[in-house]
């Protein structure tokens, strides 16, 4: 018997990276899964990879930018599987810039996809963890959520939302027995979060300059994240809440460094 046997489990941003290896670990420990993304392929091939068990695993097409998409999407996995359990917002994105330089239309492509996105899910899913008796929520924030990075002002603003909305909902949704707790991490290697900024060919250099500012020695990988949202999922965190769980190898007990 797994950790999760018998759970039922959404994650978005399923088809790559942290969301993927999400996936990947809740069926490995007994859980029904459903990813969602943009690109149907993507998923398709992420689905087989995490199990052939089409009892167990579904995908579909979500833009969490999208709100009948979200609540579309939501009705379907509850109507497949019987219920929803567990939550996870990994779907997000990462842009840098200064502070003067951020347009309108970048605050809210930001807000749009790593606060309003998450709340959606949210606000879709909760009647349906209700009606089990209770569940589990997990956010994806970031270091970035409460360390002020140079140069990534509107992502940190985005993360640091993402923490303050996830306790409010802690509050306000203990009484259902429904937790919501926050991963924050440092940087996690093996995504696509870089690429739009670097660019492929850039990204292995962006990795190398950061991987020591991590006092562990190390950057983060998927498997990493994959694990501890494993446990705020899981009856092992049963009496936790609100929480903030700093993953980045120590990086959150170092000071600011500047700019890359």
């Amino acid at each position: 018997m797994g950790l999760l046997a018998g759970k039922i489990a959404l994650v978005t941003g399923g088809g790559t990276g942290i969301g993927k290896a999400i996936a990947a670990r809740f069926h490995a420990e007994g859980a029904a899964v459903a990813i969602c993304g943009r690109r149907k392929d993507v998923l398709a091939a992420a689905a087989g990879q995490i199990g052939s068990d089409e009892s167990r695993v579904m995908y579909g097409t979500m833009d969490v930018t999208r709100p009948e998409q979200v609540s579309d999407f939501v009705t379907e996995v509850v109507e497949r599987f019987g219920g929803l359990d567990v939550l996870v917002n990994s779907a997000g994105i990462m842009r840098f810039g200064a502070l003067t330089d951020a347009t309108d239309e970048l605050w809210s492509e930001l807000l749009e996809t790593n606060v309003l996105g998450p709340w959606r899910l949210m606000r879709s899913a909760v009647p349906h963890l209700r009606a089990r008796g209770g569940g589990s929520i997990v956010n994806l924030s970031s270091i970035a959520g409460h360390k002020s990075l140079p140069n990534a002002g509107v992502y940190c603003t985005s993360k640091s939302a993402v923490t303050m909305m996830s306790q409010v909902a802690a509050l306000e949704w203990a009484g259902d027995r429904i937790r919501v707790n926050i991963i924050a991490p440092g940087l996690v290697e093996e995504t696509e979060l870089a690429d739009p900024i670097f660019g492929p060919e850039g990204v292995p250099a962006f990795y190398a300059k950061l991987r020591d500012l991590h006092p562990i020695g190390r950057s983060g990988v998927p498997r990493d994240v994959a694990d501890t949202a494993l446990f705020l999922a899981s009856d092992q965190s049963s009496w936790m809440t609100g929480v903030v769980l700093p993953l980045d190898g120590g990086r959150h007990l170092a000071t600011n460094r500047p700019p890359i």
